[in-house]
């Protein structure tokens, strides 16, 4: 590791990963507490349970039959906070209908999220990334940028992402899609 002027080691690959999360995530914006209708054991029992990609997937498999958004953020993400609130007012609209909504806070610091689900009052289930775009769920599902969002039709296939904010009419409007299709 480099040393600063002052003889400390500098963190340069841990600053390099977080300054161009900060830049590539949260600069240009692309676009999760409890669910809208029941939820998984292991996803809905604990805000913030930690999960691998490995015992994620096998939680969404236990969703087939509902449409999945799945909603990637950190604490530290401006356009993420700002989302928060449409994601929360859509998950409450959709409650008793085949549909749930899962966070998933990736590559963040847990006590900081923790903060902000508490301080935004989000109810519907979240997941701790510990190693987001490290070879965590993040990488599993191609994210590079905070927020994005994720559809999953009720077959369980990814039905497509939007990576930037979405606002509650958007959210509709593709759940609305989602559960059209596979009426």
């Amino acid at each position: 590791m480099p040393r600063l002027p002052n003889g400390s080691r500098a963190a340069v690959p841990v600053v390099l990963v977080a300054l161009s999360l900060a830049l590539a995530a949260c600069g240009g914006g692309g676009g999760g507490g409890r669910s809208a209708s029941a939820s998984s054991p292991a996803i809905g029992s604990t805000p913030l349970v930690e999960r691998t990609p490995r015992n994620f997937q096998s939680d969404l498999d236990a969703y087939k039959g509902k449409v999945v958004v799945l909603n990637f953020w950190a604490s530290w993400c401006g356009p993420c906070k700002a989302e928060m609130p449409a994601l929360q007012q859509v998950s409450k609209e959709y409650a008793g209908k085949p549909v749930t909504f899962i966070g998933v806070d990736s590559s963040d610091v847990r006590d900081s999220a923790s903060k902000l689900l508490a301080d935004l009052k989000v109810t519907y289930p979240t997941v701790y990334d510990k190693a987001g775009i490290n070879g965590g769920i993040a990488t599993a599902w191609s994210v590079a940028s905070l927020p994005q969002t994720w559809f999953i039709a009720k077959d369980g296939s990814r039905s497509g992402r939007i990576p930037r904010p979405l606002s509650a009419a958007e959210l509709r409007n593709r759940i609305d899609q989602l559960l059209t299709a596979s009426a």
